[in-house]
C-alpha cells in the first residue's frame, strides 16, 4: 500500500472543498481527493444563485431573519447572523475574482426573489448557471497553487486515526484498480466535503455521485450526525418520460411562472402562493398529483425566458418543449440534505482532526428547512471560517506522520453499491422516507435496508439510508422538510437535534 503525506486532505471537489482547499493553500501544502471531477459536483449544477443582502433596501439582519423563518426553530441563530453577515464581503471577493453576476440595463446587480426570502438579493451569474460561474473561477485561482495536488477518480472508504483517536488520514482507493491503494497521511487536518445524498432517492436533481459518501465515512469513525431526517425536495423537477428529473430553479418561479394544473387552474392559492417555502410548495404538488392528476409550471408568463434561463430553456427545447409557449410538466425531486455531520460553522466536528464543509455537514445554518440560494453561500463562507481557524489554532500545528504511528479507524471500510443496490435503496426511501412520511412506511424500509447491510455490510449507501431512517422515525413530529402523516404537527417538545452516533443510540439533543 502506498502512503503519502500532505497538511490538509480534503476530500470532494464541488465549492466547499475547492475554496477550502485554496485558502488552506496558504497555510500549507494540500491533497484535495475526488470520485470524480468538479463538474460532477451539485455546486456546477446549481442553477438557482446564492443569497446576500447587496442592496440598499435590505440588510443581513433582514437576511437572517427569513434564514431562521425558513429553518423552522431548530436553525443555530449565531451561525446563521454570522453567515448573513459575510454573505456581501464574499461576493465582493467573488467579484474581484472574476465572477460576472448578472447586471441590470443600468448596470446594477440584477437581484432576483425565491421563495421565503422577503427582499430581492438573489445573484445570478449566466442566468441559471450561477454555481458553475462560481466553481470555474474557484477553480482558476486554485490552478495557481503550486503546493496543491488535485487527484480525481479516488473513492475513500475508511478514515485512519493516530493512537490518540485522531483522525490523521483516509485511505482511497483507485478508481478501477480495486487492489490499488492509498494512504492520504494528513498531518493537520481531514476535511470532508463529499456533497449531498439525493441520489439515494429514485427522483432527484443530484447528479449521480450525490451518494452520501462523507456521512457515512464520518459516522464510521466515530462522529455525530445530525438532522438526517431533513430532506429538501425540490417543488419544481422537469417531469418528461425517460428522461431523470432536471432541476427549474425556482428563479423561474421569482420571475413570475406559476403552478397550474392540467385546466389552467391554479395549484398554490394560500399564504404567500407559488413563492411559498420549499417544502409547502413540495407538499401541494405531490398531494394535487395523488388526488388529480399532472402539475404544470406556467412559464409563458415570462416573456424573455431563453435569455433569463438559457439553461433551462435549452435542456428542455432539447427534449421538445418550448417554455415560451408550453408549460412545463414537473413534479418534486430531492434536493439537498439539511441534515449531515454535525460540524461548526468552521467545520470542527466531535472527533479531533476531522472537519466537514458544505452538504456533507450540518453546520445549524440550515435547520428544518433551508432557505433558498443559502447553499453555496454556506459553502464559501464554512471554507473561509475553516481557513480563518486553522490559522488561530495552535494545536493543529504540523505534525509529522510515520506510517506507522496510524491506525485504521474502528469499523467498516466502505466501498460503492451495486447499480442493482443503489436502485433498491432509492426505491426503499422514495417509499419509506419520502415527502411524507409515517411510522409504518419507516418501519418498514428501516427493515429491508437492514437486511441489505447484512448481506452487503460495507455499502455505503446502505449505511447513509439507514441513518436517515433511522432519524425520521425518532422525529415524531412534523416541522420543515420533515413531514410525518401519523404526527402533522409541529410539537415543541422536538424543538432540538436528532443526532446520531456509532457509540450512542438515537438521541434527541441541544442545538
Amino acid at each position: 500500500m502506498k502512503v503519502r503525506e500532505a497538511d490538509f486532505v480534503v476530500v470532494g471537489s464541488g465549492l466547499a472543498g475547492s475554496t477550502v482547499a485554496y485558502a488552506l493553500c496558504e497555510l500549507g501544502d494540500v491533497a484535495l481527493l475526488s470520485k470524480e471531477s468538479a463538474q460532477g459536483s451539485n455546486s456546477f449544477a446549481a442553477q438557482g444563485g446564492v443569497a446576500a443582502a447587496m442592496s440598499r433596501e435590505d440588510s443581513p439582519l433582514r437576511h437572517a431573519a427569513d434564514t431562521l423563518l425558513a429553518g423552522s426553530g431548530l436553525c443555530n441563530p449565531d451561525a446563521v447572523s454570522l453567515l448573513a453577515s459575510r454573505a456581501p464581503q464574499l461576493m465582493r471577493w467573488l467579484m474581484d475574482s472574476g465572477v460576472s453576476f448578472d447586471r441590470n440595463e443600468a448596470g446594477d446587480l440584477a437581484l432576483g426573489l425565491e421563495g421565503a426570502h422577503g427582499a430581492h438579493r438573489i445573484l445570478h451569474a449566466g442566468g441559471d448557471a450561477t454555481g458553475r460561474h462560481i466553481l470555474e473561477t474557484v477553480r482558476r485561482l486554485l490552478a495557481g497553487r503550486s503546493n496543491l495536488l488535485q487527484v480525481d477518480n479516488v473513492q475513500v472508504g475508511k478514515l485512519l486515526k493516530d493512537h490518540g483517536g485522531r483522525v490523521a488520514g483516509a485511505l482511497a482507493i483507485e478508481s478501477g484498480s480495486p487492489g490499488s491503494r492509498v494512504a492520504w497521511l494528513a498531518r493537520r487536518a481531514v476535511i470532508l466535503a463529499t456533497g449531498g445524498s439525493g441520489q439515494l432517492f429514485s427522483r432527484t436533481t443530484n447528479p449521480p455521485g450525490a451518494l452520501g459518501d462523507g456521512v457515512a465515512l464520518a459516522y464510521e469513525a466515530g462522529a455525530q450526525v445530525r438532522n438526517l431526517e431533513f430532506v429538501q425536495f425540490h417543488p419544481t423537477a422537469l417531469a418528461v418520460a425517460d428522461s431523470p428529473p432536471f432541476l427549474v430553479s425556482e428563479a423561474v418561479r421569482g420571475a413570475g411562472a406559476r403552478l397550474i394544473d392540467a385546466a389552467g387552474r391554479p395549484v398554490m392559492t394560500n399564504g404567500a402562493g407559488d413563492l411559498a417555502p420549499r417544502d409547502v410548495v413540495a407538499r401541494a404538488i405531490y398531494r394535487h398529483q395523488s388526488l388529480t392528476g399532472d402539475v404544470y409550471l406556467d412559464t409563458t408568463l415570462i416573456s424573455d425566458f431563453s435569455a433569463r434561463f438559457p439553461t433551462i430553456h435549452e435542456y428542455c427545447r432539447a427534449r421538445g418543449i418550448d417554455p415560451q409557449t408550453t408549460p412545463l410538466p414537473v413534479s418534486p425531486a430531492a434536493h439537498f440534505m439539511m441534515g449531515g455531520i454535525a460540524a461548526s460553522l468552521s467545520g470542527q466536528t466531535n472527533v479531533p482532526g476531522l472537519y466537514a464543509l458544505g452538504e456533507a455537514a450540518c453546520t445549524g445554518v440550515h435547520g428544518a428547512n433551508r432557505l433558498a440560494s443559502n447553499s453555496l453561500l454556506e459553502c464559501l463562507v464554512t471554507a473561509f471560517e475553516l481557513a480563518r481557524a486553522m490559522k488561530e489554532d495552535s494545536s493543529t500545528e504540523r505534525r509529522g506522520q510515520r506510517e506507522g504511528s496510524v491506525r485504521f479507524a474502528a469499523g467498516r471500510e466502505l466501498s460503492s453499491a451495486s447499480p442493482d443496490a443503489l436502485h433498491q435503496v432509492q426505491t426503499i426511501l422514495w417509499r419509506s422516507a419520502g415527502i411524507e412520511r409515517c411510522a409504518a412506511s419507516l418501519q418498514e424500509g428501516l427493515r429491508t435496508l437492514s437486511e441489505m447491510e447484512r448481506h452487503d455490510p460495507q455499502s455505503s449507501v446502505v449505511v447513509t439510508a439507514s441513518l436517515i431512517v433511522k432519524s425520521a422515525l425518532a422525529r415524531r413530529e412534523s416541522r420543515g422538510a420533515h413531514y410525518r402523516t401519523d404526527y402533522p404537527v409541529v410539537d415543541p417538545q422536538f424543538a432540538n437535534d436528532t443526532l446520531l452516533c456509532k457509540e450512542h443510540a438515537v438521541c434527541l439533543g441541544s442545538m
